[in-house]
């Protein structure tokens, strides 16, 4: 039988590994940031829909209206998440967005210090500074340049909610991950429905490009939420370091996008630090 931490380790990898073409799918559709998470709202919400009909799970609305408040808390978080990540894109350097999404482990730590009572580790607290050191350079080189600082703000935000929803999630296993997805998909849709101009003002190959983000976005949310049940939300995050690696190779081979070489040494930093936070967990199972 497969050990239950290695379960959730593949889930997350996986979720993640899929995750890694969403900055190029952004890129690739050529519409508004509020087009855009309109549609990847719709067809989120449309697609886990259905997936929850097929599959028949029963009793995935609490009936306890302290439960069913927390479940559509979750839902609203996620979407605002979903947006964030769309918005940073299309306002800064892509690989930015991704590099600061790599940090979500660390705010998963805060608030699961906050919200489990699980003690931040020596290195989980070394980790954490040294992947703000990261942040910091890029911020300095959005500065520097004069832009994207709008982007990379909403980077960090992102980081925050992902964070926040990891821990939501790990305190409440027994909540459906078809319908938090569901739910949150057709929030986003909604708030988005009245921030855009014009949502019906799109191509045919931006449609395909947003249905293939939103199908991806919900076979990697469900693998991401499934790491949940089997290891903390800080451990889930930490696997954020394959899209900071992937999403940035996608971007150059597909559209030819290169990240500023500043943004690389936060990487770096931010890479580092989430093996720094890894490796007395890896250490300690070699030992085994």
């Amino acid at each position: 039988m497969v050990d239950s931490r290695i379960k959730g380790m593949i889930l997350a990898a996986s979720g993640v590994a899929v995750l890694s073409f969403d900055a190029l799918l952004v890129r690739l559709v050529e519409s508004d940031a509020s087009v855009i998470a309109f549609y990847r709202g719709l067809f989120m919400g449309v697609i886990m829909l259905a997936a929850w009909i097929i599959k028949g799970e029963k009793d995935v609305i609490p009936k306890a209206k302290n439960d069913l408040f927390m479940i559509l808390f979750i839902a609203l978080i996620s979407g605002i998440g979903t947006s964030l990540f769309v918005f940073s894109v299309k306002n800064t350097v892509a690989a930015n967005t991704v590099v600061f999404l790599a940090t979500s482990s660390f705010f998963g730590a805060i608030f699961s210090y906050l919200i489990l009572k699980e003690k931040i580790k020596k290195e989980t607290a070394i980790a954490i500074g040294v992947s703000f050191f990261g942040v910091i350079i890029i911020f300095g080189n959005s500065f520097s340049i004069g832009g994207g600082l709008l982007g990379d703000f909403l980077g960090i935000l992102l980081a925050v909610f992902m964070g926040f929803q990891l821990t939501l999630l790990r305190k409440f296993k027994t909540f459906s991950h078809y319908f938090i997805i569901s739910a949150s998909g057709f929030f986003l849709m909604s708030i988005m429905y009245f921030i855009a101009d014009d949502v019906f003002d799109i191509s045919y190959q931006s449609l395909f490009f947003l249905f293939l983000m939103g199908l991806m976005q919900v076979v990697a949310m469900f693998l991401i939420y499934g790491a949940t049940k089997y290891i903390s939300s800080a451990e889930v995050g930490i696997f954020s370091t394959i899209e900071t690696v992937l999403a940035p190779i996608w971007l150059w081979i597909f559209i030819a996008e290169l990240p500023p070489s500043l943004t690389l040494v936060g990487g770096i930093f931010v890479i580092s630090a989430i093996f720094i936070n890894a490796y007395p967990h890896i250490k300690s199972r070699d030992k085994l």
